[in-house]
C-alpha cells in the first residue's frame, strides 16, 4: 500500500476536525458510493478540497462552512448542503446562524432554493433534536 501524501494527511486532519464522530468521515457521506468508480477519487477529494482549500488560513472554520453552505444553497445542491449543515453544527455554528445565513440569500438566490435549503436545515435540526 502506497503511503499517503502530506496533502492527504492534512486533509484528513481537517475532516477529523469537522466530522461528527458518531458518523462516517465528512466526505464519505456524499461520495462513498462513487469511490468504486475510480481509485483516485478519494485522494482528489481529501487532498484538494480539504488538504488544500479547507486547510488554508485566513478564515475561521465557521466562516468557511457558512461560505460553503451559501454556495451550495445558490447551486441547489441539497445532498452536499445536508453534509455541510451537519458539519457546521458539529463545529459550533448555531441553528439560528445557519437559518439566518440561508435567509440572507433570498434576494440573491430566490425563494425556491432558499425554501428548499431551509427544509433541509429543518430536517437536520429535527434529526439532531435541535431548536432554532
Amino acid at each position: 500500500m502506497q503511503e499517503k501524501s502530506q496533502r492527504y494527511k492534512r486533509g484528513m486532519e481537517v475532516i477529523d476536525k469537522y466530522a461528527d464522530k458518531s458518523e462516517k468521515p465528512a466526505y464519505s457521506i456524499t461520495f462513498e458510493d462513487l469511490m468504486s468508480l475510480d481509485d483516485e477519487l478519494e485522494n482528489y477529494i481529501v487532498e484538494f478540497a480539504f488538504g488544500d482549500i479547507y486547510s488554508r488560513e485566513g478564515l475561521s472554520d465557521e466562516q468557511k462552512t457558512l461560505l460553503t453552505i451559501s454556495s451550495l444553497v445558490t447551486q441547489g445542491l441539497e445532498p452536499q448542503l445536508r453534509l455541510h449543515i451537519n458539519t457546521g453544527l458539529t463545529i459550533g455554528i448555531t441553528p439560528k446562524e445557519i437559518v439566518n445565513a440561508i435567509i440572507h440569500l433570498l434576494p440573491y438566490t430566490g425563494f425556491p432554493r432558499v425554501l428548499n435549503a431551509l427544509k433541509v436545515a429543518k430536517a437536520i435540526f429535527e434529526e439532531r433534536s435541535l431548536n432554532v
